[in-house]
């Protein structure tokens, strides 16, 4: 609830009675003797005391000629006060005519006031007309406030004046689209005539007056549009309002001739670029006020402000379109982490290139990503109401997401483990082209995408990181699996939101070791005991390197998988073998913590490197042991290994079972 309180004006309580503003000469409004007067519902408002809100004192309306307190069962009214001021025979308030809350200085006749209109003469500086501001509750009837304003009528104007501020809606739809077209927003001849002409004609300004003497601010003559183009826009409607830094388009006043009468009509012209960053940024409409100037006196001015107010309906600035699983084939494609091809639409697998020579070199890692969309393009499903954005319209793109977020958080950086148990930051470059991995402060790309073909890289990090699991063990931190997404747009400077566009590409070690094995070896047989090794290699398709089956072609040709793979050594950590004996453990026992005696080979008899690099069907390699000079029981020994191929290293570990001492 709230009670009204006092009628102001420019933030100060009105006179409450006729003898306190006809005593006070300070708080007066000064109107210049040829005014086409002034609207006091300009220039008062009411204030109101809230009562259920603790007594606070408020506006209740901005401005009398709002139409505010109306909605709530008020209304405004105005009188002019008859005095008399000192030996003067002819009241004060005589030398002013209202027109509603519209007042005009003009001259008596036979000290008698007349109707609006009347002659107006200089005559009648310094008379001080007072008027009266009614609040009437229209329910009741009973008067609710009263206020008095004292005018004071001078020679000159002295201080600048807003007459008029209409504000024009337009609801026009507004769809974004890529190029420069533009929205026009025009008010038409009988827009101006009434909402415009009319209401000056209220306040005795003219068609023709307003015309020859107010001058639309900053427009200039474009001979060939026969308009005033480029109107000063400005960040408000008051006598202080300042030009705006950025204006919202062009506001041009051009002619309307209906029926041989010429109106000067404007038009505002908001191009598709600027209105999509505005509605972008959250508006749901935007305003521009442009300016009408009537220089009265040297340095005083009245004011027209037009309002163009546009609140788009439909309003349409956010295109969007999804791409369906069904435009992806299928078996190209596995659910998260999965193993099974057609199982889901998150994942997709990169592996080198099949098995096509006996020559490392045609061991390419590139993996086209268009080959698992159907006819291997990217088809996007757009919202129709954007037709900029149709599929057809779009320019695709796929990059790496950014950052990597579903690999391992350490700190603020995302990490995966190499083969060699090094850890490696992943981050992407700034083009969302290069995945790239950083160890000790050096940065090295892992995959590069070249349009949309995945590059895998031969360097040693990219290697390391490529080896650390199976090709079939598909899990967290396990096969390198790097994010992707595809982004759409049609224009750069608008955003295109798109749906569906992640996915994550699994890159599957080319080889792997299932596991070892190796011939028993006997104790103390005459000469070295020697064990060949089978190293079991397998390649991503799980074709096995020593089985004719799997290394035959359909056309009968025989494949050298080593050869194809680059598979060029296989070294023995003698080292760091580990063993039960002494009740050892394998995996943590040294054997040269137990004994520094036994004598144990790979590559070849008494090696000094323990390095073979002749690796082919049925030959990886051999191990040869000697009797320390000791007889003994059954032991093991567990010997690492690493295979050096075209991709990296594989780490893997061998058995070798020592049987006792022949004949003991």
């Amino acid at each position: 609830m709230a009670a009204v309180d006092s009628i102001h004006a420019n933030d100060r309580h009105l006179f409450t009675t006729a003898a306190e503003a006809i005593a006070d000469n300070e708080h007066v409004c000064k109107i210049v003797w040829n005014s086409n007067g002034i609207d006091i519902a300009r220039l008062v408002n009411t204030h109101r005391t809230n009562i259920d809100k603790e007594g606070t004192h408020s506006k209740w309306d901005v401005r009398a000629a709002d139409g505010t307190v109306e909605k709530y069962g008020f209304k405004y009214s105005y009188e002019l006060v008859g005095y008399h001021k000192g030996n003067n025979e002819t009241s004060e308030s005589a030398h002013a005519a209202l027109k509603g809350s519209v007042i005009r200085p003009q001259m008596t006749s036979g000290g008698k006031q007349q109707p609006w209109g009347f002659t107006q003469n200089k005559a009648t500086k310094d008379r001080e007309p007072l008027v009266r501001v009614i609040l009437t509750d229209t329910i009741s009837g009973k008067i609710a406030s009263v206020g008095y304003l004292k005018f004071k009528i001078t020679d000159t104007a002295n201080q600048n004046e807003v007459v008029l501020t209409p504000n024009f809606p337009f609801a026009n739809g507004y769809t974004v689209d890529c190029t420069e077209t533009e929205t026009k927003l025009g008010l038409s001849w009988h827009q101006v005539e009434e909402q415009i002409l009319a209401q000056l004609e209220e306040i005795g300004i003219s068609k023709d007056e307003f015309h020859k003497n107010f001058k639309l601010d900053g427009a200039v003559e474009d001979v060939e549009q026969q308009a005033l183009v480029n109107a000063t826009q400005y960040d408000g409607i008051t006598v202080d309002s300042k030009a705006v830094t950025t204006p919202v388009g062009v506001v041009s006043q051009t002619n309307w001739d209906p029926a041989d009468e010429m109106t000067e009509v404007l038009t505002w012209v908001v191009k598709n670029n600027q209105a999509y960053h505005i509605f972008k940024a959250g508006a749901k409409s935007i305003a521009v006020n442009v300016r009408y100037s009537y220089e009265v006196s040297e340095g005083v001015y009245q004011y027209v402000y037009v309002t163009f107010t546009w609140t788009p309906s439909p309003l349409n600035f956010t295109p969007n379109g999804t791409i369906e699983n069904s435009a992806k084939i299928d078996k190209y494609w596995y659910e998260k982490n999965g193993a099974v091809a057609g199982s889901g639409y998150s994942d997709i697998h990169a592996n080198v290139h099949q098995v096509v020579s006996d020559n490392s070199n045609d061991c390419t890692f590139d993996s086209e990503i268009l080959n698992t969309f159907t006819g291997n393009v990217i088809t996007v499903t757009s919202d129709a109401t954007y037709p900029a954005f149709a599929n057809d319209k779009l320019t695709k793109e796929v990059v790496f997401a950014n950052p990597q977020d579903h690999l391992t958080k350490k700190g603020t950086a995302y990490v995966v483990n190499g083969a060699s148990g090094a850890q490696y930051d992943i981050t992407v470059s700034a083009d969302g082209k290069t995945l790239q991995a950083t160890n000790n402060a050096v940065p090295k790309a892992v995959v590069v995408l070249a349009g949309t073909v995945m590059e895998y890289q031969e360097n040693d990090f990219a290697k390391d990181i490529l080896n650390n699991a199976d090709h079939n063990l598909l899990g967290q931190d396990q096969t390198f699996t790097a994010k992707l997404q595809i982004n759409a747009a049609n224009c750069d400077y608008v955003d295109y939101a798109l749906g569906n566009n992640v996915f994550y590409a699994k890159y599957l070690r080319p080889v792997s070791v299932d596991p070892s094995d190796v011939d028993e070896l006997i104790d103390a047989t005459n000469g070295a005991s020697i064990a060949g090794l089978t190293l079991n290699l397998i390649d991503w398709r799980d074709k096995y390197f020593d089985k004719a089956e799997d290394t035959t072609g359909d056309d009968g040709k025989k494949y050298n998988f080593y050869g194809f793979y680059g598979v060029t050594k296989v070294a023995a950590d003698i080292e760091n073998a580990t063993t039960t004996l002494n009740g050892g453990t394998l995996g943590s026992t040294k054997l040269s913590s137990v004994t520094k005696n036994v004598k144990l080979y790979f590559g070849e008899d008494k090696s000094t490197t323990n390095v073979f690099t002749a690796l082919k069907v049925g030959d990886n390699g051999k191990f040869y042991y000697y009797n320390n000079g000791t007889t003994l029981g059954k032991f093991t020994i567990r010997v690492p290994l690493e295979v050096t191929y075209k991709w990296g290293t594989i780490y893997t570990e061998v058995d070798l079972n020592i049987n006792k001492t022949i004949q003991n």
